[in-house]
């Protein structure tokens, strides 16, 4: 993004309700219900309507540049179950048979679902108040969570300015109850957060779907009343543009691609606004964002490799866009500002990783980009430990923030995340740099730099956000500072909030996430590298419990791999009662995400090089069995939204590997999708994938596209999990999987193949926190499950049916 920037269905055991569903569900099919007590659950049974794809050129579509002629046809026999207004009631009420069909098949487990639940909450500080943080100049923030409540409360005090305010107790406000915002609404997703300058007025936005299509509302402060003003139908950012009137928010076109930024004065209709930046390249998406100084609203047009950006000065209303420099293929940079410098981030020269560049504020073309390390006088100013910030192979970067005095750069070194803090010249009087006598406003160059020190280097580390129920909002909102707040943890230490100072590096704990009955000494975590059979060298981050580590014991084992993501060992409650039942938690760092730098992504991990990311998964499952962590008997899976397809590939090229898999928003129609261009997102993401319509990438994609090469044989047991209204990886794409998965199930193969879709929710699932761990519970009493760890069986094993498919260990 520019200057440097993604929910629950009550589980209960076997209610009334859901009896009578199971019951309806299987009277349909003259199966009575004493006979399912007998028999595992029928699944349902999609019906097949053959329906012509076309992979190629197509008449009044935009299929990329060299589509092929004539096109390709396939032929997708489930095609019907795609309905983009998610309203068909076949279609709904085949995706309400697969529930059913699915709480059947685990209702024996819904015991051990409410105790995984339980234990989850019992460690949550249900009412707790988050990290307190200055914004502006008359308040500090921060948010609380209350028991019972599903979702944040933010609030305020007055700051302590003078002795007369000191001698009065801060006065709380809500700013926003986000409990009230949701009670009309089935799902409630805040997309941005944003104050004016005055902090008299906020403007947020809120998804009442989960389609990711927002409504922008303003609340005035000091009456506590909604302003008149509704934005419709927008992609969810806003930012403040000149003064206490001015905003800036975007909208999507039929794709649902952000493709035109808008200007929007209060008190007037959305009719009136002003289009400042309008985007029709179809790979391109459109952004916008204000600079840390709050000077500039910076406009971006983003494709995968290659970015623009213009500037609008916010010195008065209604500024005229400026391009900074023209877009060329390949080329990304991201520019903040402060005082009269450029500071922007540059893979320009082949610098995949990125460089740190300077350009005076009015001449901020390319021409003009300059390294900091050259502008600084020799003897003038120390530069930073052993050497001056300069570009270097091993070190990825991956934002920048500026403040008045620094610069703050996060990224990675090593295959860890890194936080770096750059104290820049001072200010100087005269207005002179150096010997050289031009006339700036300050120094543009380093004058000292030092790496941020952790505990740990297997870790999480970044800029904290004001909580993580609040995550559109950073913590550090003060440009003029000496201290910022970071955010560290692990997969074996809660999230803690440092307060750090940049010029000294000193850091004090002021926040750390409660976590009842955690103990850290319990618990061990560690890195190695897997050799993958190229050669290269794959981590995988590791955490257990020392007393229940076993050999060949269970284990969870996750993956990504797509975008430059990185998929870093980050804390997480959920995983405590599965590591309290001996399961290890392991997440490979396989190629195609960016934990070792861009070039693990761009030149390893995508087009014709996507291959990699999946033989990593494999190659890495199979030494974590060699080397007795696991085996395959006790080695559960599990990848969301891109994830998915990595499961979804992994369980296609070794399904004697593994013993069960969790798919969750999985993207494994991808040729289906890929070709199509009315798909949200699709033209985009062709410079990710490739563009199955072009023949340089049709038969590799084909060869590794997860639905297209489902063998028939056994599998493990599959949970596939799918958002009714998920924009960016569409319901029927896990439902078309599971159907097919059970389709290639030979005969005797009793793995579960299930499915379930949350009618209410989009791609990143329940925002309700409630819902949310309800719905990880319910995915971990699966993996249990099939892991023999549930201690209880399903009716149809002991009730002389067969042998038992899942005996008690």
């Amino acid at each position: 993004g520019t200057a440097a920037m993604g929910h629950f269905v009550k589980v209960v055991p076997l209610a009334l309700g859901a009896v009578g569903a199971v019951g309806r569900f299987l009277r349909r099919r003259n199966v009575s219900i004493r006979a399912a007590a007998s028999k595992p659950p029928v699944a349902p049974v999609a019906k097949r309507k053959p329906h012509t794809v076309l992979f190629g050129n197509v008449v009044g579509e935009n299929r990329g540049p060299n589509p092929m002629e004539p096109p390709i046809e396939r032929v997708d026999d489930l095609f019907w179950l795609r309905d983009d207004l998610r309203k068909d009631p076949e279609v709904i009420a085949h995706l309400k048979a697969e529930n059913a069909h699915t709480e059947s098949h685990l209702a024996h487990v819904q015991p051990l679902v409410k105790r995984v639940y339980d234990e989850i909450i019992s460690s949550i500080q249900e009412t707790d108040d988050d990290l307190t943080f200055p914004w502006g100049s008359r308040y500090d923030y921060f948010v609380r969570t209350v028991k019972g409540k599903s979702y944040p409360i933010v609030c305020r005090v007055a700051k302590v300015i003078d002795a007369s305010t000191a001698a009065k107790k801060p006065r709380e406000e809500v700013v926003l109850d986000v409990n009230d915002v949701a009670k009309p609404l089935k799902y409630c997703d805040l997309g941005s957060f944003r104050l004016s300058p005055s902090h008299d007025v906020l403007a947020y936005s809120v998804d009442p779907s989960g389609y990711e299509t927002y409504e922008i509302r303003f609340k005035d402060l000091r009456s506590g009343k909604h302003l008149p003003d509704v934005i419709a139908g927008t992609a969810g950012s806003v930012s403040w543009g000149c003064g206490n009137t001015e905003v800036y928010y975007s909208t999507q076109d039929d794709a649902h691609r952000p493709n035109k930024v808008w200007r929007h004065t209060l008190g007037t209709p959305q009719s009136a606004d002003e289009c400042v930046l309008t985007e029709d390249d179809e790979l391109f998406c459109a952004g916008f964002g204000r600079s840390s100084s709050g000077e500039f609203m910076l406009l971006e047009s983003e494709s995968t490799e290659t970015n623009e950006v213009h500037t609008v000065s916010l010195a008065t209303p209604g500024g005229a866009p400026t391009l900074m420099e023209p877009r060329r293929l390949g080329h990304r940079y991201y520019p903040e500002h402060r005082g009269a410098h450029w500071y922007v981030l540059t893979n320009r020269g082949g610098r995949i990783n990125f460089d740190l560049v300077c350009a005076p504020l009015l001449s901020p073309q390319e021409s003009g980009w300059t390294p900091l390390s050259s502008l600084a006088v020799a003897g003038t100013l120390a530069d930073g430990p052993g050497e001056a910030f300069e570009w270097k192979q091993g070190r990825t970067l991956e934002s920048i923030t500026a403040f008045a005095d620094f610069l703050v750069l996060e990224g990675r070194e090593g295959g860890f995340s890194a936080v770096w803090v750059l104290q820049l010249a001072p200010k100087r009087e005269d207005g002179v740099v150096g010997s050289d006598a031009s006339p700036v406003a300050e120094q543009a160059f380093i004058a000292t730099w030092h790496k941020t020190q952790w505990p740990s280097q297997n870790c999480c580390v970044y800029t904290a956000a004001a909580s993580s129920s609040l995550g559109c909002v950073g913590a550090n909102q003060i440009f003029d500072a000496d201290h910022i707040f970071i955010t560290y943890m692990s997969l074996t230490t809660p999230k803690t909030v440092y307060r750090y100072n940049m010029r000294t590096g000193d850091k004090v704990a002021v926040k750390t996430t409660p976590v009842h009955g955690f103990d850290a000494d319990k618990y061990a975590t560690c890195r190695i590298e897997v050799a993958v059979r190229d050669g290269t060298k794959v981590p995988v981050s590791i955490a257990y419990r020392k007393d229940l580590r076993v050999t060949d014991g269970p284990m969870l084992l996750s993956g990504y791999g797509s975008y430059g993501a990185s998929n870093d060992p980050s804390f997480s409650r959920e995983n405590i009662p599965l590591m309290d039942r001996g399961v290890v938690i392991a997440i490979a760092h396989v190629r195609g995400g960016g934990e070792m730098g861009r070039y693990w992504y761009e030149t390893e991990g995508k087009y014709l090089k996507k291959m990699n990311t999946f033989n990593d998964f494999v190659d890495v499952a199979e030494h974590l069995v060699s080397e007795k962590w696991t085996c395959p008997e006790k080695l559960a899976i599990t990848g969301r939204s891109a994830g998915g397809l990595l499961v979804g590939n992994a369980v296609n090229m070794k399904p004697g590997l593994f013993r069960c898999a969790v798919a969750a928003v999985p993207f494994v129609d991808m040729m289906v999708s890929m070709c199509d261009p009315s798909i949200p997102l699709t033209t985009g993401e062709w410079e990710e994938w490739g563009n199955p319509n072009e023949a340089r990438y049709y038969d590799y994609m084909l060869s590794y596209g997860p639905m297209e090469n489902i063998a028939p044989g056994p599998k493990p047991e599959v949970l596939v999990t799918s958002g009714l209204n998920d924009p960016r990886v569409a319901y029927w794409e896990g439902a078309k999987y599971a159907a097919r998965l059970r389709d290639a199930c030979e005969a005797g193969c009793n793995s579960r193949v299930l499915l379930k879709t949350d009618l209410t929710a989009g791609h990143f699932s329940a925002t309700d926190r409630y819902h949310y761990f309800k719905e990880r519970a319910y995915e971990h009493g699966f993996i249990l499950d099939s892991l023999g760890l549930a201690g209880a069986e399903p009716t149809w094993s002991t009730a002389g049916g067969g042998a038992a498919k899942n005996p008690k260990p």
